[in-house]
């Protein structure tokens, strides 16, 4: 069995794209901005609901993303 680290996941509000993604590896604290998303009312900041890692991005730069897509998951 292949054991699953405890992990969140960031997820985009509205449809958009993306403009800026936090590197892999970075630690983070509550509130740390971990991505941008431009849409139709201009750009919104994506923050870590929780202390940790960026374990990675799960969208790429200037791809859209639809409205409750992952755009980043963070390790505890």
């Amino acid at each position: 069995m292949i054991p699953i680290p405890a992990c969140s996941i960031v997820t985009a509000p509205f449809d958009g794209r993306l403009v800026t993604l936090i590197d892999p590896d970075t630690r983070v604290e509550v509130g740390d901005v971990v991505a941008v998303l431009e849409g139709s009312r201009g750009p919104l900041t994506l923050r870590a609901h929780q202390g940790g890692r960026v374990g990675g991005a799960l969208q790429h730069l200037d791809e859209a993303v639809a409205a409750g897509e992952a755009v980043v998951w963070l390790a505890r």
